[in-house]
């Protein structure tokens, strides 16, 4: 029951009239009430028990948002802690990958002996120039006369 409906019924009050907010009295009848209300300490103690039973509910409410924050922040705490995992395994995969490459290549590169095999390209392509020209020569007759000439 509202304080309203209390004073009613404690002094036997009525409304001067009621419209859509609900009923309307005279200040000058509500007065004398509320100033025996006052000097009894009842209205701040029917005051002191409307706002205890507000504020349980704002803690009430309160404890229900910080037990959802924690929940979703351990929740992210563990979708972070995952990642970080799967990143380590990612990145140390890349660098074994890259080891294991690097290692391949000086192998490949010691057995091959570039040095050697530049200059075995280098004769070989000297010798395809050569057989071009004997090719040649020997189209035009002149093989035979060079060798005739040489013997």
């Amino acid at each position: 029951m509202s304080i309203i409906g209390k004073i009613e019924t404690e002094t036997g009050l009525k409304p001067a009239f009621t419209d859509k907010y609900g009923p309307a009295y005279p200040l000058e009848d509500l007065y004398p009430v509320f100033m025996r209300r006052i000097n009894a300490n009842s209205h701040f103690l029917i005051q002191a028990k409307k706002m205890t039973t507000d504020a349980q509910k704002a803690i009430e409410l309160t404890d229900s948002v910080e037990k959802k924050f924690s929940e979703s922040l351990r929740k992210l705490t563990a979708a972070e802690q995952s990642f970080a995992l799967a990143s380590k395994k990612a990145s140390g995969s890349v660098r074994e990958s890259t080891t294991k490459l690097s290692e391949g290549l000086l192998r490949i590169e010691k057995a091959a002996n570039f040095d050697k095999l530049e200059r075995y390209v280098e004769l070989l392509e000297r010798a395809a120039k050569a057989i071009d020209i004997l090719g040649d020569l020997e189209k035009s007759g002149r093989l035979a006369k060079i060798a005739d000439a040489i013997k």
